[in-house]
């Protein structure tokens, strides 16, 4: 399968923000890392590789003594003190980028689940499992 890579301009790449009820603000994102098209069964099919970001501003509150542990998923499962962190939407919107052939790719990150451990990392913040999907959408330019 022959790949045809696909340079691109960003027209919006920003953060989607929650506030937590902890006080915790989480921010969330994917960028455009490739893009390119493949011929499947005679359809030109537009492919992508994202890089995922996030992170957590820690409220002082849910802060506590700096631990340099390298926890594994394992460790972090069990020791999750709030399984479902509720959490308000105060920014949302898809990421958009535009293709040098004039497709353009929008990406929308979507959070699913916010988990609260009882352990901290190197700089005291609480740690947290976040769980989200990307689900992106291609707009072809008429001919």
């Amino acid at each position: 399968m022959v790949r045809k890579y696909i340079d691109f301009d960003i027209i919006k790449e920003t953060w989607n923000k929650y506030e937590l009820q902890d006080g915790t603000k989480l921010k969330i994102r994917s960028e455009l890392h490739l893009a390119w098209t493949e011929q499947v069964k005679g359809k030109t099919v537009y492919r992508v590789t994202t890089n995922h970001q996030q992170t957590c501003l820690c409220d002082p509150k849910t802060q506590g003594k700096p631990d340099n542990t390298l926890h594994p998923p394992e460790q972090l499962q069990k020791h999750i003190d709030v399984q479902k962190c509720p959490h308000t939407t105060m920014q949302y919107e898809p990421s958009e980028y535009l293709l040098d052939d004039g497709t353009q790719i929008i990406i929308h990150d979507n959070l699913i689940n916010v988990a609260r451990t009882s352990l901290y990392d190197a700089r005291g913040d609480r740690i947290y499992l976040i769980e989200s999907n990307s689900q992106m959408s291609v707009k072809i330019p008429q001919k």
